[in-house]
């Protein structure tokens, strides 16, 4: 599947010959095959909303508010629409794709796919649709825009 919203080209990440230019050699994706996720109801409240649109967060814990360096994991929605701003991992962040589709680096990630992206890891991430991951981060982020 390949197809462009507001212009930029969206590919899903199986019908990727190469990903050289989607992971950096630490990175691992793996499908699952799980499918989607039956979310309990849940209370999401919104993410950052001067810098990401139209995201909403579950906070499963976070440290951070207890060591600026500290860890965090949370339910993330992403409403049609949302976009986060591009960024860089100081640490490790692993992602569960639980509803939706997720588009990081304008690459479609489907539900059941993990992926863990190493220290040094540059993205963005959006969805036309709607989604729902589930991301935890050993150390925050840095904002690059």
């Amino acid at each position: 599947m390949s197809a462009a919203v507001n212009g930029r080209a969206i590919v899903l990440r199986s019908l990727l010959e190469d990903t050289s230019c989607v992971d950096s050699p630490g990175d691992r994706v793996i499908n699952l095959g799980l499918g989607e996720a039956e979310l309990p109801d849940l209370a999401f409240l919104p993410y950052q909303p001067g810098l990401r649109k139209n995201v909403l967060i579950h906070p499963i814990f976070d440290n951070t508010k207890d060591d600026p360096l500290g860890s965090d994991c949370a339910i993330l929605q992403y409403l049609p629409g949302a976009f986060t701003p591009r960024h860089v991992h100081m640490g490790y962040e692993t992602v569960l794709v639980l509803k939706g589709e997720y588009v990081e680096n304008d690459v479609l990630y489907r539900p059941g796919t993990l992926i863990v992206r190493e220290p040094g890891t540059v993205h963005e991430m959006r969805t036309t649709q709607g989604c729902t991951i589930l991301a935890f981060r050993d150390v925050p982020v840095k904002q690059l825009t």
